[in-house]
């Protein structure tokens, strides 16, 4: 296949992608609002339920609060689940779910699972991925108009594009089990703990829609990554 080819194909798919992707935004933050709502049947809060979880599977981690809406996260350098605003005192099975979810990377850590090690080695944190989805697809934006150009800065600029998006693919890549796997572990974890099944059914549902937002940044990233490659390619082509 062309470059050319490649180019009008990744074209074609960028709004599909943008679409999908506000979606995925779209869909996260209204599921956690409606599950924000229902209070768990044993009357758990998210930090309560997080130190129970890693007391249970053995983790020496520290669970605190995280300022913000939707910050939370496993820091595995300093050993600390931190869980936001919204899910360390709140008893909702939304707060559950992530909550379940964050201690799901502490064992992850304490049982030195691959790909989680992978992915501190390449960033150095587990913080939440879909936080740069709409950046990514903001910068794709920016860059569009300049790829009309024929000169040596659009050359510059292509290289630039094709780093951030390659290395945002890689993240990407490296993400989806990371992310996928806590999610198992958590609701495990949550059914092990006796959490009832409407209950959990409300906390599969929060873990779900943030599952889509891994899922959106993996696809903008290489929709990108393959447009702005292939113009790359023409590009240097041409200079030649």
């Amino acid at each position: 296949m062309t470059p050319e080819v490649v180019y009008i194909i990744a074209g074609i798919a960028i709004l599909p992608a943008i679409i999908f992707a506000v979606y995925a935004q779209v869909k996260v933050h209204s599921t956690f609002a409606k599950y924000s709502k229902v209070q768990n049947s044993r009357g758990l809060t998210g930090a309560a339920l997080a130190e129970d979880l890693l007391r249970n599977n053995n983790c020496d981690v520290r669970v605190e609060k995280s300022h913000g809406h939707l910050s939370d996260h496993y820091d595995p350098k300093r050993k600390v689940v931190a869980l936001s605003d919204g899910v360390y005192g709140s008893g909702s099975v939304a707060a559950l779910g992530i909550a379940a979810h964050e201690v799901g990377h502490a064992v992850q850590d304490e049982q030195n699972y691959a790909p989680l090690k992978l992915r501190q080695t390449v960033i150095k944190s587990t913080g939440l991925v879909h936080r740069f989805l709409l950046p990514l697809v903001i910068i794709g934006l920016l860059i569009t108009p300049f790829l009309s150009m024929d000169s040596d800065l659009l050359y510059w600029i292509l290289i630039g594009a094709v780093a951030l998006y390659g290395f945002s693919f890689l993240i990407s890549v490296i993400t989806l089990p990371t992310e996928f796997n806590a999610s198992s572990r958590a609701m495990k974890m949550l059914e092990e703990s006796h959490l009832p099944p409407q209950d959990r059914k409300g906390a599969r549902a929060v873990l779900r829609a943030a599952a889509l937002t891994y899922v959106a940044a993996t696809i903008i990233s290489l929709v990108y990554l393959l447009r702005f490659a292939a113009l790359l390619m023409m590009v240097a082509d041409k200079r030649r």
